[in-house]
């Protein structure tokens, strides 16, 4: 019995799939339930390996179907034993899967990842830290230190918001992550209005040339990964392995 690979939830169960070829270059179907779809395509196995190339291709399935749709992108390696199992799932969280499509719908995600030196984290005093170091010049030494990576991480908080907040207001919703790494001061996400993204693309400009020490990465448009939080579980008793939305 032939498996199906799961793509996307979309919210135009009329609508034509794209000419886009799935993973084994196989064409994609739509399976309709009610104002919702499912975007699949036949898959000979099922479990489909983490290669390189099937990424792009998953990627490049739900890039094509949010031209025109609002998409609830899947995350890679859905599949499902048959139609009826991918029916199952789409009635089983229909209304879950219809708000966050009125949540996503007409919106993109933009990323933005902004780097400053390495030199700015505090290095540690390996020398004041060392076993021959007397008990209260260890603690000194260890006082010290915390309190100038205290320091560090403030100011990398503080920094952060000064340009998270103004993006923020040109996007509906928005996550952010600070100090990831120590190179990276921000790893954050927002969901733009279409009409918007001009704008914010423009914003990101005038805050790397206010920040001339940092470099500012702006990517996208994306389908909205980091917006949708709803969880499909496979509709096959044999394997019940979940698959994310």
């Amino acid at each position: 019995m032939t498996a199906l690979y799961l793509y996307a939830i979309t919210d135009r169960p009329e609508a034509p799939v794209p000419a886009e070829p799935g993973l084994e270059s196989a064409s994609l179907l739509n399976i309709p339930h009610q104002d919702i779809a499912a975007v699949v395509s036949p898959l000979s196995t099922t479990e489909v390996l983490p290669a390189e190339d099937n990424l792009w291709r998953h990627e490049a399935v739900v890039e094509a179907l949010m031209a025109d749709r609002a998409v609830l992108p899947v995350r890679f390696g859905a599949v499902l034993a048959s139609e009826s199992a991918v029916l199952a799932v789409l009635a089983t969280h229909d209304a879950n899967f219809v708000a966050s499509l009125d949540r996503v719908r007409d919106r993109v995600e933009l990323g933005l990842r902004v780097l400053w030196d390495d030199n700015q984290r505090p290095a540690t005093n390996n020398a004041q830290r060392s076993s021959s170091s007397s008990g209260r010049s260890y603690l000194l030494a260890r006082l010290e230190e915390e309190r100038q990576v205290r320091t560090w991480r403030q100011r990398a908080e503080a920094l952060a918001t000064e340009f998270h907040t103004p993006l923020t207001q040109l996007a509906a919703e928005s996550t952010r992550q600070v100090l990831a790494t120590p190179r990276l001061l921000l790893t954050a996400a927002y969901l733009v209005e279409r009409d918007r993204m001009a704008a914010f693309q423009r914003e990101v400009e005038a805050l790397s040339a206010a920040y001339p020490a940092l470099r500012f990465l702006c990517t996208g448009p994306w389908p909205p990964y980091s917006f949708v939080t709803a969880t499909v579980v496979k509709a096959d008793r044999e394997e019940r392995k979940d698959a994310y939305v």
